[in-house]
């Protein structure tokens, strides 16, 4: 039950991170949903990191890691809100925003990943 908790705990923090994400970044160019990529991007950078740190210390079932990667970095990227907009972007026939916005994010993201990964070997 603890583990339900930390999980709880931390997808609402990051959830709300990632809704002031959104309110600093509403009025942007709407060619792209920015603050979705932008949480989205935050969200790879930190969970490489921290599942690199989390796997190095052997501590990868701990309340940490439940807090920090299945919570926080889970509230905080927005896979299914990105997934809407595709289909959106779909619908609205705008082939190149579709694609352009797709491309960004799942390469922008897998980047990040490994560049979390990297800071964390270089810092610790």
């Amino acid at each position: 039950m603890r583990e339900l908790i930390w999980v709880f705990i931390g997808g609402g923090l990051g959830s709300m991170c990632r809704y002031a994400i959104y309110y600093l970044l509403k009025n942007t160019n709407a060619y792209l949903p920015w603050p979705t990529l932008v949480a989205n991007a935050i969200g790879s950078l930190l969970i490489g990191f921290l599942a690199d740190q989390l796997m190095k210390n052997g501590s990868v079932s701990t309340p940490n890691a439940l807090f920090w990667i299945t919570g926080f970095c889970g509230g905080l990227t927005t896979f299914s809100a990105f997934a809407l907009e595709n289909v959106t972007l779909f619908r609205l026939s705008d082939s190149l925003s579709l694609i352009l916005y797709s491309a960004m994010t799942y390469f922008l993201c897998l980047a990040l990943v490994l560049v979390g990964a990297y800071l964390s070997k270089t810092i610790y």
